[in-house]
């Protein structure tokens, strides 16, 4: 995977120092980090191109349109993992990569990120194992031990955060039950809602072949569900039977298996902003990712549960304009916990982690050449 720096002269010039970038097939190894990165319901929304120096990654947002993804919040925290694993491939390669996030027209425009190189210091035994874990990293649904992690584990976590996001790992088990609760009244809305029944099962793939035809969406083996997930789902399916079998507190059941995952774990990390501006949340992304990645690398298993939050933001900036109105006492009441949990912070990202049954195999991913510029540029091109 490592690949060593090429050796200059004493003094070279610009270009020499740069030419380590024309080369595509590491061009395609750093390309290949980064489309390992979390998005909404694998959707995978990047594009990249290169130049003499950089790597610009700019969203598609076409491809990332959900109802949670609102003022495409998930998706600049996808972003952010998409540079932070970059990142990390190209210290496994020798080389020091320098991540800035170039802010849009207007405050409220979309960012691009522009990733920076330079010839580092040789890859060392740390780098190449974390990178083996980003090439490995992957959402895990099953339940995990309720066994607290090691101070050390947690200690490496809470390394390198920048300004402006705060990471907090929550063990007290009164407090995860808490977050349990908001969880499970996220998931109440989810189940009930019809827009977001049907975003769903649209990025449901059924069948192994339906996964590697598309290379997007949800795998069913990968919903933690066990082998009944796939005729379970399909039964629940058609919107109309799901409506009717809520009458008889479908929605609770399924809710509640949510809130013992949460309380089944060995913490709840939450990464939180300072403020709402899209450049944070391209640098939570990039912590999002860092801790995510560090985990992979430290053997423990990591469940994202950000609905709760995603939901109590729009709810937030948009009352029940995009709900049901049987929703509003389950979204009140999820805004009165947020309200004390996060205590005048925005929550980007809530984690369960700990120790369990490791996933098989990790998501499907899109080509490379899916991922190229408009233009199409090919990866080849210095």
């Amino acid at each position: 995977m490592s690949q060593s720096v090429p050796v200059t002269s004493a003094a070279p010039s610009d270009r020499d120092r740069f030419e380590f970038l024309s080369d595509p097939a590491l061009r395609k190894r750093l390309i290949e980090a980064a489309i390992r990165a979390p998005s909404g319901d694998n959707c995978q929304p990047w594009r990249f191109r290169f130049d003499d120096r950089k790597l610009h990654i700019e969203l598609m947002l076409d491809r990332a349109a959900s109802f949670f993804d609102f003022q495409h919040r998930g998706s600049l925290l996808s972003l952010g993992a998409v540079a932070q694993n970059v990142r990390t491939q190209a210290e496994c390669e020798g080389i020091s990569a320098f991540v800035s996030a170039v802010p849009g027209p207007g405050p409220d425009a979309i960012p691009t990120v522009d990733v920076a190189f330079e010839p580092g210091s040789p890859p060392d035994l740390r780098s190449r194992s974390l990178a083996t874990a980003m090439h490995n990293r992957t959402v895990n649904r099953r339940p995990f031990l309720p066994v607290r992690i090691a101070r050390e584990k947690r200690r490496a976590w809470n390394s390198e955060v920048p300004a402006g996001t705060e990471i907090t790992v929550i063990e007290e088990r009164r407090e995860m039950a808490r977050w349990a609760r908001v969880s499970c009244l996220a998931d109440r809305i989810r189940w009930t809602h019809p827009t977001i029944h049907a975003e769903l099962f649209a990025s449901i793939r059924f069948t192994r072949g339906e996964a590697d035809y598309s290379r997007t969406g949800l795998e069913i083996d990968r919903l933690g569900a066990g082998p009944l997930a796939g005729p379970i789902m399909r039964w629940l399916q058609p919107w109309r039977r799901m409506s009717r079998l809520h009458r008889y507190g479908v929605d609770r059941l399924l809710a509640s298996q949510t809130r013992a995952l949460a309380l089944c774990s060995g913490a709840l990390v939450l990464v939180t902003i300072d403020r709402n501006e899209p450049t944070r949340w391209v640098r939570a992304g990039e912590q999002v990712q860092r801790l995510w990645n560090i985990a992979q690398q430290q053997g423990l298993c990591v469940q994202p549960l950000p609905v709760a939050l995603y939901l109590d933001q729009r709810f937030q900036a948009e009352g029940t304009a995009h709900f049901l109105q049987e929703h509003r006492t389950l979204l009140e009441e999820l805004r009165q916990l947020l309200s004390a949990l996060l205590g005048g912070r925005t929550g980007a990202m809530l984690y369960r982690v700990g120790y369990g049954v490791r996933m098989g195999h990790t998501a499907v991913r899109l080509p490379t050449e899916s991922f190229y510029d408009a233009n199409r540029q090919p990866l080849k091109d210095p």
